[in-house]
């Protein structure tokens, strides 16, 4: 398997589907922080003649770590995305990610404008305060209120709850720290969904994958993303020389419309596409198919 040292105890996984030197590759940009790359993700890429490259960012999927919070920012994962690129040889990459990995990209992007030809992003998060506070406390438990009540059920400070579950996440038992993650990881599932059923819930909940993911996002929330706030906005004159398209499911939840919307305006060359009866993740239908056009429609000439 195809590891990258990046120092401070990680290694990061990665693996190329195609020739990255027939065309300027895909790279994928996973969401979390910490969801890692999953399978039903490079069903977007299937059988694309552009090439793809899928990486796991520290701490989580198949990456290897010493220890998984440590020397683990926005800042480093930034940079694992440069030291990658050049360590592949490549001039430039044409980024996908939704959700954190939008985030993500952007962030590269902004730092490295000259590396990125193109942006393909959905579930836009420019990690701002007011969009934390209404996934974790004000805004999406309006449409959920019951499954709200079991998210804040789990931890002692409901007023407060990512910095709740991080503390809980961080120090408590074996099982504590369990029971947390598939009740945070739970939360997550439910708002990713139109219609969320028992299936997709389970598949969230799993520990392997809910573990990771809770205690990395909740780290990297209880410091705001190690991000200014409202940095993205700020520096979007970086990126007025890339072209973005952006999908954004009109009952997304998670990441509302608003910031796609705010950040489409910002750009040039930006082109927003609201599909009108999809959530956040990249499988819903409708974002799935907007999602493959777009693709398709870069694809390398014979």
């Amino acid at each position: 398997m195809p590891y990258l040292n990046v120092g401070d105890g990680h290694q990061l996984y990665y693996q190329i589907q195609g020739d990255i030197r027939s065309a300027t590759p895909l790279l994928f940009v996973h969401g979390g922080p910490g969801a890692g790359v999953r399978e039903a993700d490079k069903q977007l890429f299937a059988g694309l003649r552009r090439p793809v490259i899928y990486f796991d960012q520290r701490g989580c999927g198949r990456s290897k770590y010493t220890e998984r919070l440590h020397a683990n920012t926005t800042a480093q994962l930034i940079a694992d995305i440069e030291q990658l690129r050049s360590a592949l040889a490549i001039e430039q990459f044409i980024l996908v990610g939704g959700s954190w990995g939008s985030t993500l990209s952007l962030l590269y992007a902004i730092d490295n404008p000259q590396r990125v030809s193109r942006l393909i992003l959905w579930g836009i998060f420019l990690c701002r305060e007011q969009e934390l506070n209404w996934f974790y406390r004000q805004g999406a438990n309006q449409l959920y209120p019951d499954e709200y009540q079991h998210f804040i059920d789990a931890i002692d400070q409901p007023d407060r709850p990512v910095a709740a579950y991080f503390r809980l996440l961080s120090t408590g038992s074996t099982r504590q720290q369990q029971a947390a993650a598939v009740s945070w990881a739970r939360w997550e599932a439910v708002n990713s969904f139109l219609t969320p059923d028992k299936q997709k819930i389970a598949e969230f909940s799993e520990p392997a994958v809910s573990l990771p993911m809770a205690q990395l996002a909740s780290y990297y929330f209880n410091n705001h993303g190690f991000i200014e706030e409202d940095f993205i906005l700020r520096h979007s004159a970086r990126l007025q020389d890339i072209a973005i398209d952006i999908v954004q499911g009109r009952y997304d939840t998670i990441c509302p419309c608003g910031s796609a919307w705010q950040l489409a305006a910002s750009v040039n060359q930006a082109r927003l596409s609201i599909t009108p009866h999809a959530a956040h993740d990249a499988s819903e239908p409708e974002n799935f198919k907007a999602l493959r056009t777009i693709l398709q429609t870069i694809e390398p000439e014979e």
